[in-house]
């Protein structure tokens, strides 16, 4: 028995990564867009310029698609597509951190306690 597990947004693509899709200029300005508002709703988790390398990643490995996103739909479609992925990629590491305690915070309480 063989099981085998297919991404739907890359069926059956090979993972290779054109760069190339970035000098465009949509492409390279909504990476930025998206970067900025993830960074902004995420930054405890995810800085302005790591965003920004991984929404140039996500472009990169699926260029076919982000180029057929920007034709059928524009930038805006691309933006909203992106947004997606980037958020779906760090929205769980977002809310294991929200719920962290700091060490501070620890102390602070322990100390506060009487302890």
């Amino acid at each position: 028995m063989t099981i085998s597990l297919v991404d739907m947004d890359r069926a059956q693509e090979v993972a290779t990564a054109d760069w190339t899709v970035l000098a465009e200029p949509q492409v390279e300005s909504v990476c930025r867009a998206v970067a900025r508002s993830v960074s902004r709703d995420y930054g405890l988790t995810l800085e302005y310029e790591d965003a920004v390398q991984e929404t140039t990643i996500i472009v990169a490995e699926r260029a076919s698609y982000a180029r057929q996103l920007v034709a059928e739909g524009g930038a805006g479609l691309l933006h909203r597509w992106l947004s997606q992925r980037l958020r779906d990629r760090w929205l769980t590491e977002a809310k294991h951190r929200s719920g962290h305690v700091s060490y501070e915070a620890a102390l602070n309480a322990t100390e506060g306690s009487g302890r």
